[in-house]
């Protein structure tokens, strides 16, 4: 039995990918979701994404030009500290990670690539009500 997923009407959401392709599909779809996306082809761009929106959850890439996700990562959580909360951020790879490895980083959440739409938003939603 399918679990039914939250709403994301009115979930603003920053997605952080170098390929212009995958981040158009993830913000066309979770757009068509109900979700505010706001899209970065890199970590300089996420950040002030981040800063601008404050958005509920951000979805990252780990393997950027750059500035990686981890980079990002450290970012958006000093950034956080100064907002005094926690924004979750959602770590997207084709390499090969551990959970725990990107856990112990400071990622709430581990998606590999390629992922079909109903885990991004089973992702989505453990990110947002955990």
């Amino acid at each position: 039995m399918a679990v039914k997923q939250r709403s994301l009407a009115n979930i603003k959401i920053v997605v952080v990918d170098d390929h212009p392709d995958i981040c158009q599909a993830i913000a066309r779809f979770l757009s068509s979701q109900g979700a505010q996306i706001f899209a970065a082809k890199n970590a300089f761009e996420g950040l002030r994404a981040v800063r601008e929106v404050q958005p509920d959850v951000v979805l990252s890439d780990l393997k950027m030009p750059g500035r990686s996700g981890f980079e990002l990562l450290a970012d958006i959580q000093d950034f956080s500290r100064s907002l005094g909360r926690t924004i979750p951020v959602i770590a997207m790879t084709a390499h090969r990670y551990k959970e725990a490895d990107t856990a112990a980083a400071g990622f709430r959440l581990l998606l590999e690539k390629p992922f079909t739409p109903d885990q991004l938003l089973a992702t989505l939603d453990r990110a947002l009500h955990e």
